[in-house]
């Protein structure tokens, strides 16, 4: 069955129903714009009739046949059952995780196989939902998922599940299927290692024992030959973003947001002792990068499940943002003959290889799985 896209409620519940009525479809991922069509007083009804294990997220944009899109929802078949569960941020930390996942998972857990994740991108719960997951499924599974919400920056109702649309919350899609990955981001580090000796959560404090904003306007300026004032924050920091040093991957990229009293403030954690670099790029460097993830992705294929279905990606909207009209371009890169389709997304959340599963900014993220029956 092919991946159907609706733009009005009705095109959306009737493509529900082919849905349904389809026997080969055993499972559904909806990705959604906030263009208004995502309420929960019409959404909710539609989930809670759903006979098929659905799971998804509301964005700001989606990728629809190889184009960005503000406007309605795209349905993707899947021909394998998820076990799924929607997890609220409330209901306590990584340990709560654990006992809940575990609840439901401990007598029917597979030896491997991959999960879906969609969670609020907005909601401080999010980290340790990701950590929560891993702790319990550790490295045997493949991970995929993005950071749901609008352009608003702030929590909302964006997380779907059979139950309604949820916001500060996550949910996954357990499957014994097999995902392939790619996962890169074209950034290249323009100064040492440096240690971030302060930090809380997101906010950043000191690095190397210095304030961290002086840390970073020293490189950065130094670097660009621009000078930071009370207003152009954002369109310098756009091209520095800091990258977290790992053992045994590729670096994981912070986006900086904020700048104040000395102080950075970024879209997602950073702990204290973790050591970074500042890392900066352009269009060639970034095409390049989603290249490599689609390498990344296709290199275990064979030319079979190469070439069959539709590309899924999660791309982060800071790459639109940074890239502008040469976004069309990376979409190029990531298709060849086939259709890309996926979501913009505030946080993207993979694991590579037999690593940890992290949260990234200003990546993308290439995956395929079976798309035939």
């Amino acid at each position: 069955m092919d991946v159907l896209y609706s733009i009005t409620q009705k095109e959306l519940i009737d493509n529900l129903n082919k849905m349904e009525s389809a026997s080969a479809v055993k499972s559904v991922l909806v990705l959604m714009t906030d263009d208004g069509i995502c309420t929960t007083e019409f959404m909710n009804p539609l989930l809670t009739s759903f006979g098929k294990p659905i799971i998804g997220g509301v964005f700001h944009e989606i990728i629809v046949n190889s184009k960005r899109t503000e406007y309605g929802a795209l349905l993707i078949p899947l021909y394998f059952r998820l076990q799924t569960k929607l997890m609220k941020f409330d209901e306590g930390e990584n340990s709560t995780y654990f006992d809940q996942l575990e609840s439901q998972f401990s007598e029917k857990i597979p030896e491997s196989g991959s999960l879906f994740i969609f969670a609020d991108a907005f909601d401080t719960g999010k980290s340790s939902f990701v950590e929560g997951l891993f702790n319990f499924f550790g490295f045997k599974f493949s991970y995929v998922g993005a950071g749901c919400g609008s352009y608003a920056f702030k929590s909302f109702p964006c997380v779907i599940h059979n139950s309604g649309l949820f916001g500060n919350a996550g949910v996954i899609g357990l499957t014994v299927e097999d995902v392939s990955l790619g996962v890169s981001h074209g950034w290249l580090p323009i100064s040492n290692q440096m240690k971030v000796t302060e930090a809380k959560e997101s906010t950043v404090f000191t690095i190397n024992w210095e304030p961290a904003y002086e840390v970073y306007k020293r490189i950065v300026e130094g670097h660009s030959g621009k000078i930071f004032t009370a207003d152009n924050f954002l369109e310098i920091a756009k091209s520095y973003p800091i990258g977290l040093v790992k053992i045994d991957g590729e670096m994981v990229v912070r986006d900086p947001i904020k700048a104040e009293n000395g102080i950075l403030y970024f879209f997602d954690t950073i702990e204290s002792g973790q050591h970074i670099c500042v890392l900066h790029g352009n269009i060639e460097s970034l095409l390049s990068g989603a290249k490599r993830a689609k390498d990344k992705c296709l290199e275990t294929l064979d030319d079979t499940e190469k070439n069959e279905g539709f590309v899924f990606c999660i791309d982060c909207f800071s790459r639109v943002k940074f890239l502008e009209d040469k976004f069309a371009t990376e979409l190029i890169e990531l298709s060849g003959k086939q259709m890309v389709h996926g979501a913009l997304t505030f946080g993207e959340i993979a694991n590579v290889g037999e690593s940890f599963l992290e949260i990234y900014n200003k990546t993308v993220i290439v995956a395929k799985w079976k798309q035939t029956i």
